[in-house]
């Protein structure tokens, strides 16, 4: 091939893989590694198919598609003990909006964490529940133990009386009350459970199990701790009404989608699997490390969020870095240094502050563990932090020793 634009773009690509996953350390808390097979099962002649279905098919030569995806939701449901699965939402936003779009009708009232207690922004009017009209209303939060503040939440709910109540956060260190929430509001008041970001750690019973403890629906994107490929996934309690499922699946299609992401799901099919034999080990290193990246970078003089609490129940480590200049250069710093994270609003940042240069920056650990790491090798990690941020040696000396020590800590682990 001899245009130079097939040059240009094959040139990103090697440089994407060579620099993002041989050369960093990725502790972006949203991303995560597939393992080689589930990689290999991606690409697929599923990949230029379409598979429009409800409860019947419309196209033909969906028979394997058919296959494959009632396998993918068998497979999650005898985990989660339900019948009511579906795996065809292609983003963990589109999973939340096909529940709106089930439950909810213009102007009606949900409560959800708000953006800057940790929320993700599809559970605000600024993202999908504005585009359906919904009328959001911040939940009550505990600055302090970064956490639902309950008693404040359900007074909240019994003036506003809303239809629906969201839980789950994008900065997500510790669980949400389920079990106490569905004991004060009751059974009418549906409870949705976002578990995005800590859908690995629930899958490998080292997080809470919202279903068993009140909530009716789970939504959940497939690619943060859990190590899948990107998309989403709707889970319903194993009891819930048939009715409610039928609104479900009317919402995903005709509502949300035509097409679905069917080359996903082979993928998404063998990461539970892998997850099935080696996730409650995964999960729990996962947990360890994070616990021990926040002792360390408080030893080493950074302000880890919630010492009182152990820094973290989940794969999240949040970083008050206001006295290093804000979330935004602190973040491009440690990326000169081959560091990967991202700027984080605090509850106590203005509106102002949080889209600019939020106080906080939100680490993920749960890469690092799937490539290998334990708690000798994140203490060498929060070791490159002090370099960089504390110390500030120059970035591409520590650039060059981050490569060096990301050379052993390349393929995914806890895998087949």
């Amino acid at each position: 091939m001899s245009d130079q634009r097939f040059d240009e773009i094959k040139n990103i690509v090697d440089t994407q893989n060579k620099w993002r996953r041989d050369e960093c350390i990725n502790m972006i808390a949203a991303e995560n590694r597939m393992s080689p097979i589930a990689t290999e099962f991606y690409v697929s002649d599923f990949e230029n198919r379409y598979n429009e279905h409800d409860i019947h098919t419309h196209y033909q030569g969906v028979k394997l598609s058919m296959q494959v995806e009632n396998k993918c939701n068998e497979i999650f449901g005898r985990r989660f003990n339900t019948k009511f699965v579906d795996s065809r939402p292609i983003a963990g936003a589109i999973a939340n909006l096909c529940i709106y779009k089930a439950f909810l009708d213009i102007g009606d009232k949900f409560i959800s964490p708000g953006l800057t207690f940790g929320g993700h922004v599809s559970s605000t009017r600024y993202g999908i529940a504005g585009c359906l009209g919904l009328k959001d209303i911040t939940m009550f939060f505990d600055a302090e133990k970064m956490r639902c503040d309950l008693e404040k939440t359900v007074d909240l709910i019994k003036k506003e009386n809303p239809k629906m109540v969201m839980l789950g956060r994008s900065m997500f260190l510790f669980p949400e009350p389920v079990r106490e929430l569905r004991e004060s509001i009751g059974p009418e008041i549906k409870i949705i459970y976002d578990a995005a970001h800590v859908f690995g750690l629930i899958y490998g019973h080292q997080f809470q199990q919202p279903l068993e403890e009140g909530a009716d629906i789970i939504t959940s994107s497939t690619h943060k701790t859990l190590p899948g490929p990107q998309g989403g996934i709707i889970i319903g309690k194993p009891n819930l009404d048939e009715k409610d499922w039928k609104k479900i699946q009317n919402a995903i299609f005709p509502g949300v989608l035509s097409n679905h992401h069917i080359h996903a799901l082979p993928a998404l099919a063998v990461t539970a699997l892998e997850m099935d034999e080696f996730g409650d080990e995964y999960a729990a290193q996962v947990v360890k490390n994070a616990q021990h990246f926040g002792k360390v970078m408080e030893e080493l003089g950074f302000k880890p969020l919630c010492p009182e609490y152990g820094y973290t129940k989940s794969h999240q480590v949040i970083v008050n870095v206001k006295n290093l200049g804000g979330g935004k250069p602190v973040a491009e710093k440690m990326e000169e240094a081959n560091i990967i994270i991202n700027k984080i609003a605090l509850p106590t940042d203005s509106d102002d502050d949080a889209t600019k240069n939020p106080s906080g920056v939100r680490i993920g650990l749960q890469e690092l563990t799937r490539v290998g790491m334990k708690e000798k090798e994140i203490e060498q990690v929060a070791e490159f932090y002090k370099r960089v941020l504390l110390d500030k040696e120059n970035s591409e000396i520590v650039k060059k020793d981050v490569i060096e020590f990301k050379k052993d800590f390349i393929k995914p682990k806890y895998c087949f």
